[in-house]
């Protein structure tokens, strides 16, 4: 076979053990080993996991790797989708069978013909006033508005630019055709969506995949841009700040972790609709590097509008 393509289905077998149930998946190993050097090493060097061909990585969930194997065959991954917070769409009625009608109908009759044994038959009183329409927007789903303190603090309302959180797709094989999910209301929980590829990016960076990480943040980026917040969104962005910032390196001198920078920075550009919120101030309470680095920017922001 030629290609590498073909050099993938022609290269010898490699299992992985993933997950907490510690399944056994077995991919070709040109697949991966391509992805990185250390990838390559633990797949084709000399360490026990080459030699016995199989390799435990329990601690990797199956989807991450999933997600990992279909990026090593494919150049690409599949981001996970949204569920939804109560398990029931909102578009979704409950109805009921023709069966089902008659015997409620049949158990009302019976009823109401009990209670009118029991009791007697009131006075007619003066017809109660009928109830005022609910206004057109009552039932409607709300983003979370977004209020200015000062002149300055509308400027963070643009931090989250691209050429300030991940460059431009470099020139290679890879895809970067993507069309982001976008939330249609305050019933869609996007946690998933944007746990699942952190985990992603936290792997291919323990490994040195740079190109999975690059991607991982461009449509976790695109992603961002879109989603429109509403109250029952915010605790999925919460989570995904402390995910990044307890499974990401520390910061470098002056260099922070492409992640770090890309979530820190969306949470700056929403600050004026979280600012208030409850959740939102017991992330700041807990400290840490976020606290530093959500500071950093903001700070820089200050000064260069005071400039």
């Amino acid at each position: 076979m030629e290609g590498s393509f073909g050099r993938c289905l022609s290269s010898p077998l490699f299992t992985f053990i993933v997950g907490d149930n510690k399944k056994e998946v077995t991919v070709h190993s040109f697949a991966l080993a391509r992805l990185s050097q250390p990838l390559n090493t633990l797949i084709n060097g000399e360490m026990i996991e080459a030699k016995t061909r199989h390799v435990d990585w329990s601690d990797i969930d199956e989807d991450t790797f999933a997600r990992l194997c279909e990026f090593g065959y494919f150049r690409n991954y599949t981001p996970p989708i949204s569920r939804l917070i109560d398990g029931r769409s909102p578009f979704t009625k409950v109805t009921e069978t023709a069966k089902e009608k008659k015997k409620r109908k049949k158990n009302r009759l019976h009823s109401d013909w009990n209670d009118s044994l029991m009791e007697p038959t009131p006075e007619p009183g003066p017809e109660a006033e009928p109830e005022a329409p609910p206004p057109d927007d009552a039932c409607d789903d709300q983003e979370v508005p977004y209020k200015e303190r000062s002149v300055w603090t509308g400027q963070l309302r643009d931090v989250f630019e691209r050429s300030l959180v991940v460059p431009s797709p470099p020139i290679t094989d890879l895809d970067y055709t993507f069309m982001p999910p976008k939330n249609a209301g305050s019933w869609e929980d996007f946690s998933p969506v944007f746990l699942e590829q952190a985990r992603l990016y936290v792997l291919a960076d323990k490994y040195c995949i740079e190109s999975l990480c690059q991607l991982v943040l461009f449509k976790l980026h695109q992603t961002l841009i879109n989603f429109k917040l509403y109250d029952t969104g915010l605790s999925g962005i919460i989570e995904l700040v402390r995910f990044v910032y307890t499974n990401t390196p520390p910061n470098y001198g002056e260099k922070i972790d492409a992640m770090r920078n890309l979530v820190t920075r969306y949470v700056v550009s929403i600050l004026g609709q979280i600012g208030e919120n409850e959740c939102f101030q017991e992330l700041l309470e807990e400290g840490g590097p976020f606290v530093t680095d959500f500071w950093h920017i903001i700070w820089g922001i200050k000064k260069n509008s005071s400039a």
